[in-house]
């Protein structure tokens, strides 16, 4: 099978040569079912997020040992099961997480591991659903409580994450504040229907923010979602409300921010560190019920899923040149197609 591998690190914007950190491999053995529960997906698409980057560039909190295939998020098609399999079926629609290794066109996950895809969702945008979507659920809904009447605040709402927590947001009901650089976002933004977009690109946030709630007759802030750090969440505290939830996803800026614990203190403050991830091994049960809210919202069409781009795995330097150079608004994906349809039962 064809498959994307990182031999080393390094910049996996640079064209695919002998000599690049990742190169495709066309003759990678496709993965074995390891157990009576395992389940092989054909792929039909995979995202690409900031971490997948951050990871070949050797910058990310988890280290994988070399050769390895990145890839987290993915969609595809059911193409073999395990004898002991009973929920799923060999032409299922699925999709669903890896810690690594979605980058190919075959994968084997155990069904527990596996969800549906509903009728009439896009397949190829339901591989982009779990990481960004299941990013910001858990945080706005299972950590923030984020509810109606609320005030949230989203820092790089173009972005995967943060496009996905805008929609969140309004699900739940909030009145929602969206921050991003340029004409193009802050323009697709509104068309959402958000209630305020800030363009940083022409100044600060404190002061539109400012204006926005006391037009609307607002206090503050009571959910700050960040992905990106730096300057940007300096000035996003000044805004917050006592009591509020500050939501720590990501530093996309590349400067890890600050947060004084004596403001925390006096304003009563509650500091959320977001990595879901790591739900998968402490909390399963509330990451998979989170997943099949998400996928009832998007058969519901309360979200849908922007996708910016997309690429085929020989153009995967030039999907990374996207995330890193944070002209996406939405998701980039790596689509597959690659029609074999290998029908087995094991």
């Amino acid at each position: 099978m064809e498959a994307l591998l990182c031999r080393k690190i390094g910049d996996p914007t640079v064209p695919l040569s002998e000599a690049s950190p990742i190169f495709i491999s066309t003759s990678y053995p496709i993965p074995v079912l390891d157990s009576s529960t395992a389940v092989r997906v054909r792929v039909k698409s995979t995202s690409l997020n900031y971490a997948n980057y951050l990871q070949i560039v050797g910058k990310y909190q988890e280290k994988p040992p070399l050769p390895f295939i990145p890839g987290s998020d993915y969609s595809g098609v059911v193409e073999a099961v395990g004898n002991e399999v009973s929920k799923l079926k060999i032409g299922d629609r699925v999709c669903s997480f890896a810690a690594l290794g979605s980058f190919a066109e075959y994968i084997v996950a155990d069904e527990k591991e596996l969800f549906l895809v509903p009728d009439g969702c896009d397949l190829v945008a339901a591989g982009a659903l779990l990481v960004a979507f299941g990013t910001s659920h858990v945080a706005l809904v299972h950590r923030a409580g984020l509810s109606s009447g609320q005030v949230l605040l989203v820092l790089g709402a173009a972005g995967g994450v943060g496009l996905s927590a805008v929609q969140i947001g309004k699900v739940c009901g909030a009145t929602v504040i969206a921050v991003a650089r340029g004409a193009e976002k802050v323009q697709f933004l509104k068309s959402l229907g958000i209630d305020h977009v800030v363009d940083i690109s022409k100044g600060n946030i404190f002061g539109s923010v400012k204006e926005f709630l006391k037009a609307r007759k607002l206090k503050g802030v009571d959910v700050l979602y960040d992905p990106v750090g730096g300057n940007l969440t300096k000035e996003s505290l000044k805004l917050l409300n006592w009591g509020a939830n500050i939501l720590v996803i990501g530093f996309a800026s590349g400067e890890v921010p600050v947060i004084p614990a004596n403001i925390a203190l006096v304003k009563n403050w509650t500091i959320h560190g977001l990595y879901w991830g790591s739900y998968k091994i402490h909390q399963p049960g509330l990451l998979k019920d989170s997943v099949k809210e998400l996928l009832s919202w998007l058969a519901k069409g309360l979200i849908s899923i922007n996708v910016f781009h997309t690429y085929g795995l020989s153009e995967a330097n030039l999907a990374f040149s996207a995330i890193k150079d944070r002209k996406v608004i939405g998701k980039v994906m790596i689509a597959f197609n690659n029609q074999k349809f290998l029908e087995s039962k094991i």
